[in-house]
């Protein structure tokens, strides 16, 4: 095991749990139970694709963990890696909500689930900590319990859906004023104590969103058809970041 001390970045879709089940108990109708669910893992497995593609060059994916995907940085110059962090993160927002547009034909889907789509939203948690690098068997996984604070922090008092979290280790490198408001948070914790953090909630308005031109009833169902031809999952991600074996 080797020690390191960086930057830890969780990003997770905000909504992923109801997306899955909330259809479940709806309906008897197990064909239709089982294509909600893959079109579910599908959605979710391509905005979360398009969110690592993004971060992928300034940080390193260390696992998929359901709907959020782990990170980790080293760097000997913390203060341009927390730059360009601060950017990829920004852009990410960008490029999910874009992708959510884009998609927005699978509101049509009968299967009950993808209905929801526009629920799905995203969230991110940057902490700068120590961290140790496990290598088991090829592969890489980082641990310590600054890993178990970012997961931690998951789970907070913020009540609405999209937004971005900064502890404070994080933002005495990268000053955040560049970001407009950002709320001043503490969150507490049984096992962990008072946690102070930054919160920045993104401007819907200012997202990069192009307005598509609205398709016929017969080119929804085409696209439809198109997207979900070939199903994708999690598992094509972990192999294409190479973190499990073909």
């Amino acid at each position: 095991m080797e020690s390191y001390r960086g930057f830890i970045v969780l990003v997770d879709i905000s909504g992923y749990t109801n997306f899955i089940s909330s259809h479940n108990v709806e309906s008897s109708d197990n064909k239709k139970l089982s294509i909600g669910q893959a079109h579910a893992e599908h959605i979710i497995s391509d905005l979360l694709e398009k969110v690592i593609d993004e971060l992928d060059g300034v940080l390193k994916l260390n696992k998929l963990q359901g709907d959020a995907a782990l990170f980790y940085g080293v760097s000997k110059d913390n203060k341009d890696l927390s730059e360009k962090i601060l950017n990829k993160l920004q852009s990410s927002f960008d490029v999910f909500n874009k992708r959510l547009n884009e998609i927005k034909f699978c509101e049509a889907c009968s299967c009950g689930t993808c209905a929801d789509v526009g629920n799905l939203k995203l969230k991110s948690f940057v902490h700068f900590g120590d961290f140790l690098i496990k290598k088991i068997n090829q592969f890489k996984e980082i641990a310590g319990q600054d890993v178990i604070l970012a997961h931690r922090l998951m789970k907070n008092s913020i009540s609405v859906s999209e937004y971005m979290l900064f502890t404070k280790p994080f933002s005495e490198i990268k000053n955040l004023d560049s970001l407009g408001f950002v709320e001043d948070r503490k969150e507490n914790y049984d096992d962990i104590g008072q946690v102070d953090c930054k919160v920045f909630y993104p401007d819907e308005s200012l997202y990069n969103i192009e307005l598509l031109t609205k398709k016929s009833w017969l080119g929804t169902m085409y696209s439809m058809f198109k997207y979900f031809y070939k199903s994708k999952s999690k598992k094509d991600i972990e192999l294409k970041y190479n973190l499990i074996s073909p």
